[in-house]
């Protein structure tokens, strides 16, 4: 890995890059101060600290159009994000051309929830093409390089502890809601490795992942088994 200022020149031609083929201007991030490095956590040497801002061309809001009970697509909202991933029960659609066109989602699209309860907003999930959605208003498209950063790094990096203080500490309240708009979103830390680190440790949390998932199936599965010998030897008693 480069050194900051090696780092920060390689972002910096990504983004010139990215910039020209899709047309967009590029957006000026500031830098982090010496103070707010020196208040981020210890990284491995060859890490450094960026802003997410630094690994886009610009966040994006979604669709305030109205949605409909059926439709061409199905319109993600702020409740389809649960636990890092999409809930694809409970959904409306949209049949309106232009905003499908506009906010069509691509594989490896990164949501994040922008205004929800203190406790929720902040949270993100991986658009994997599942099937084909637009984004609703509550939630901003990062559009993160895939030159930089893997998606679903920076999925898991949003949902962690980190994240979620840095997140608390920006955060604009309101009557039960919340907001972290797409400029506070840019200026979130985020700690950057190379592609192939970004890799092994998205595997490594999935494999650790999927070691929950399975004894938390068979807690269920020994739970339903206790109230069915429990209901047999109730009705034994009887």
């Amino acid at each position: 890995m480069p050194n900051a200022g090696e780092l920060l020149q390689r972002i910096r031609k990504e983004k010139e890059k990215a910039a020209k083929v899709s047309g967009k201007k590029l957006k000026q991030v500031k830098p982090f101060t010496e103070n707010e490095l020196e208040d981020l956590n210890r990284l491995p040497s060859e890490w450094n600290w960026v802003k997410i801002g630094d690994l886009t061309l610009g966040v994006e809001y979604g669709t305030s159009a109205k949605s409909k009970e059926s439709g061409d697509v199905a319109v993600l909202r702020m409740g389809n994000i649960q636990n890092g991933r999409f809930d694809w029960s409970n959904l409306v659609y949209s049949r309106d051309k232009i905003e499908i066109e506009k906010y069509l989602l691509r594989r490896d699209d990164v949501l994040f929830n922008r205004t929800n309860s203190p406790e929720l907003v902040g949270k993100t999930a991986v658009y994997k093409g599942e099937r084909p959605a637009i984004f609703a208003g509550y939630l901003i498209r990062i559009n993160q390089l895939p030159e930089l950063v893997v998606a679903d790094y920076l999925n898991y990096f949003l949902n962690c502890h980190i994240a979620k203080v840095h997140g608390n500490s920006v955060k604009t309240d309101g009557v039960n809601q919340s907001n972290i708009n797409g400029e506070k979103l840019g200026n979130y830390p985020f700690p950057l490795c190379s592609l192939s680190e970004q890799q092994a440790i998205v595997q490594e949390i999935e494999t650790r992942l999927s070691i929950c998932d399975k004894i938390e199936q068979d807690i269920e599965t020994n739970l339903e088994k206790a109230e069915a010998l429990r209901q047999s030897i109730l009705k034994k008693s009887i």
